[in-house]
């Protein structure tokens, strides 16, 4: 069972997450190729705080609700389960690989 306290880091993490999402969105000049990767790196982290915080299990709370509800069959409540997971991981892949990006350094005399 989670508390309140993770419930509510996990929403404000997921709502850190999303504004800074669509800040990186929007499409404003003022982000450089730098900034966006940065941007991405903090996306990734700030999902995976309310990931482990809480939000996997809240996820899997809510399945679990549907199966006891028959709304789902405990064989989907796997699969379910196992899609959100593979989501997840997908979604932390994309965010990494958005965030790293080859930095050229020069110096001037």
């Amino acid at each position: 069972m989670t508390t309140k306290t993770q419930k509510f880091t996990a929403v404000f993490a997921l709502l850190a997450a999303f504004t800074l999402g669509m800040g990186t969105m929007c499409g404003c000049s003022f982000f450089t190729q730098e900034k966006v990767a940065a941007i991405h790196k903090t996306v990734g982290t700030v999902l995976d705080i309310a990931y482990t915080a809480g939000g996997a299990t809240l996820v899997e709370q809510k399945i679990d609700a549907m199966v006891t509800d028959g709304k789902i069959t405990p064989e989907q409540a796997v699969q379910l389960k196992a899609a959100a997971k593979k989501s997840y991981d997908a979604l932390q892949a994309k965010l990494t690989e958005l965030s790293v990006k080859d930095v050229t350094i020069e110096v001037t005399e």
